[in-house]
């Protein structure tokens, strides 16, 4: 089947015209990037180009509820940001989606909610921002005079590894931060101090490997 056969298919099941389903196309094929013309054969384009085309497939005729099982799996980060805009023009228009993943930076960026499993148990639901607070602000993202072995010498400091600049901190008390705030900022302004709490996928691994 071409492109344009194929996409019409499923738009038509889902009770959308053909010809509304063409009159679309084009602005999906773009949106997506998808290399190659709408009468092109599904066989000759490349399987990213082909995994595009699945997915105008399920988005084309704008559901009000979709699941997606791994949908960034083999994108590259510019095709994966390609998604992330699908995704989002279906949630600004209302529409409810569920999806899989094990990339949880793709999670955090794009979902409302989340229920993460373990051997078919859940272990975490709820907002995003709510279930990292849930785990304290503990990591600190520092640039300062201190070094390593001065951060590590206060009390409560769990590790401190080097970064391509400055160190991250982790910590087992949150009010640690202001200790170090303090003898970091004795001399004046520094480039930077973020104290965070773990990202998504930092709880991610914590959880599967607990």
């Amino acid at each position: 089947m071409t492109v344009a056969d194929q996409i019409s298919f499923f738009a038509e099941l889902h009770g959308m015209k053909r010809a509304e389903a063409m009159a679309n196309l084009d602005q999906w094929l773009d949106q997506f990037q998808v290399k190659g013309k709408s009468s092109d054969l599904i066989k000759d384009l490349s399987k990213g180009n082909q995994q595009k085309v699945q997915l105008i497939a399920a988005m084309i005729h704008m559901p009000k509820f979709i699941i997606l099982d791994e949908p960034f799996s083999g994108l590259d980060p510019v095709n994966a940001s390609l998604l992330e805009a699908g995704i989002r023009r279906l949630r600004d228009a209302g529409s409810a989606i569920i999806y899989s993943s094990h990339d949880m930076g793709n999670v955090e960026a794009i979902s409302d909610q989340l229920v993460m499993l373990k051997n078919g148990e859940v272990v975490l639901s709820g907002k995003l921002d709510a279930i990292r607070e849930q785990f304290g602000q503990t990591r600190l993202h520092i640039q300062s005079p201190l070094t390593q072995q001065e951060l590590q010498a206060f009390p409560g400091v769990v590790s401190v590894t080097p970064q391509s600049r400055g160190f991250l901190v982790k910590l087992n008390d949150p009010q640690v931060g202001r200790d170090i705030f303090a003898a970091a900022t004795h001399q004046g302004y520094i480039p930077e101090f973020s104290q965070q709490a773990p990202s998504l996928d930092e709880i991610f691994r914590m959880k599967v490997e607990a």
